[in-house]
């Protein structure tokens, strides 16, 4: 990149997932960085910069730092740095489909900056070459994406909406008939968003804690005292297990005993 006789210069490349982009400021440089459709990951070439988010947290930004700017925030910033590199990734490219992800910053001297940092200067020409086949240029990105999100970590209170919202759909909808992918749109995540999130918080796949939400609802319909009788095949596929065999084993290993043999233990008479 050359800058021109005002010390101004542009460089960029990259595709609708991944971009890169460096410029050159002559000198002393302040504004706003409003809300943007991606997030975006810069580093100074020199100099510093001070960074206030529209919540009011503060960063004082050297060189050679990479530093997160969340798509949905906000940014006032003063720098004297005269050379700027942007990482911009799309929100999907990240596991958001709707609503944005918030991510957090690590401190300046953490080890777990360094692999970006290493991963940027290796691959950065590779972005900006436009000869870069899309095959190649689409594995790089998701190489990329990945650093990212072992770098820079979701906030807590955003990954905790996300789960709640996601739970509550489930919950909410446990009757019917769910994919993967319904339960994602519902709290704005990809489906390999939800599943990283779901295996992180609860230890299983959405799937999975969708059949236990339902066994849990088959096993209160059962052992509720007082009710009419029940046949266990009629209320199992009203919670949509369709394979009773293997409705029968789930409930066992949930339980520790037969849907009959609750029914039994409630007093109520039904389908052995």
């Amino acid at each position: 990149m050359t800058a021109d006789d005002q010390g101004f210069g542009y460089e960029t490349g990259g595709d609708d997932d991944l971009s890169i982009h460096r410029i050159a400021t002559p000198g002393k440089q302040s504004g706003t960085i409003g809300p943007r459709p991606d997030h975006v990951v810069f580093w100074l070439a020199d100099g510093r910069a001070s960074l206030t988010a529209d919540d009011g947290e503060q960063w004082q930004v050297g060189a050679g730092r990479p530093m997160m700017l969340s798509a949905s925030v906000a940014y006032a910033f003063e720098t004297d740095a005269t050379a700027t590199t942007l990482l911009h990734l799309s929100p999907s490219l990240l596991g958001d489909t709707g609503e944005s992800s918030l991510f957090r910053q690590p401190d300046a001297g953490d080890p777990a900056l360094e692999p970006l940092r290493a991963l940027l200067r290796e691959a950065s020409g590779r972005i900006l070459d436009p000869a870069l086949p899309a095959a190649d240029r689409a594995a790089l990105n998701r190489r990329i994406a990945t650093v990212v999100l072992s770098t820079f970590a979701r906030s807590r209170a955003d990954v905790a909406d996300r789960m709640r919202r996601a739970i509550g759909f489930v919950h909410d909808h446990a009757d019917r008939v769910l994919t993967v992918a319904d339960v994602a749109a519902a709290c704005d995540l990809s489906e390999r968003g939800l599943q990283d999130l779901f295996r992180r918080r609860l230890g299983v796949t959405p799937m999975r804690y969708l059949r236990e939400v339902r066994l849990d609802r088959v096993h209160l319909e059962l052992g509720r005292p007082g009710s009419r009788a029940l046949l266990v095949s009629e209320v199992a596929r009203r919670w949509r297990f369709t394979h009773l065999g293997r409705f029968a084993a789930y409930y066992r290993e949930r339980f520790g005993e037969q849907p009959h043999q609750t029914i039994a233990r409630s007093g109520t008479p039904g389908e052995r």
